[in-house]
């Protein structure tokens, strides 16, 4: 079996937080994903953004909706300048903000459901003066500081959300259709009995030939991205208090022997390590 070459990046003890970043070096990153949510949003210059098998061209203005566990990465050519803002989001603490009418995980999962993970600013919303009101913010210091942060982030989140919601997306520019379908099948029965001969064959392709488009576009093979999004979809059902071993039911595994190694090889402990 080869290898697990997910890597997860960027680590998050806050509740939120907020970087600016402005830079022409060029690095090159992975494809990689986090256990937490994240909003970039371009502010000048340019950059591609290559999420879940598709690319996109951003413009100063456009905004990316990267959900907890979806797979992307930056994609900047060696002379280009960019500048952005990242904001870093704990689920657990958008599950704490939680009301009756209102999820603020929404835009997350329909992010991820409808694969449309790119929106630009209009003159109608406040998107980017609330990452600047924000960023301010952290700066601030005295009575009220960290309530006034999380207003502004509240506002931010509701904003977005709305947005979401009334699906005005950016299209991607580039992308294999017949990968990103292949994709979305993957996503819609992550939990089900999956092989490379049942995918070939209902998207009407040689199976060797959709191995290889699936890694030119994704950078992983179909079993590592299954494998990788059960075992995350598991650790979200254990911090739900779900038991490990209904865990590994619930995302496909009939083996727990099987379960519990692959999420120790990934995570670095058992599935009942607390």
């Amino acid at each position: 079996m080869e290898p697990l070459t997910y890597e997860k990046r960027g680590y998050l003890n806050e509740n939120f937080r907020l970087f600016h970043l402005a830079d022409g070096k060029h690095q090159e990153i992975a494809y990689h994903y986090h256990t937490f949510h994240k909003i970039i949003i371009l502010l000048a210059g340019r950059a591609d953004y290559a999420i879940e098998g598709e690319r996109y061209a951003l413009q100063p203005g456009d905004y990316v909706l990267v959900g907890r566990g979806s797979i992307h990465k930056p994609i900047v050519e060696r002379s280009d300048f960019y500048e952005r803002a990242i904001l870093y989001i704990s689920p657990d603490y958008l599950q704490k903000l939680r009301c009756d009418d209102s999820d603020l995980e929404t835009c997350f999962h329909k992010a991820q459901e409808d694969f449309r993970y790119v929106y630009h600013t209009g003159s109608g919303d406040r998107i980017r003066e609330l990452f600047t009101l924000l960023e301010q913010s952290q700066q601030e210091e005295g009575f009220g500081a960290s309530l006034l942060r999380q207003a502004l982030f509240t506002q931010l989140m509701v904003e977005v959300n709305r947005i979401s919601l009334a699906g005005d997306t950016v299209s991607a520019a580039a992308g294999d259709s017949k990968v990103v379908a292949i994709l979305q099948y993957l996503n819609a029965h992550l939990t089900e009995g999956l092989t490379i001969d049942e995918l070939a064959a209902r998207f009407y392709i040689s199976k060797y030939h959709m191995m290889r488009r699936f890694r030119e576009e994704t950078g992983y093979t179909i079993h590592n991205y299954v494998t990788e999004k059960r075992l995350l979809l598991a650790q979200q059902f254990l911090e739900q208090g779900i038991t490990p071993g209904e865990a590994a039911l619930r995302c496909g595994y009939q083996e727990y022997s099987t379960f519990a190694r692959a999420y120790k090889k990934q995570f670095g402990h058992t599935p009942s390590a607390k």
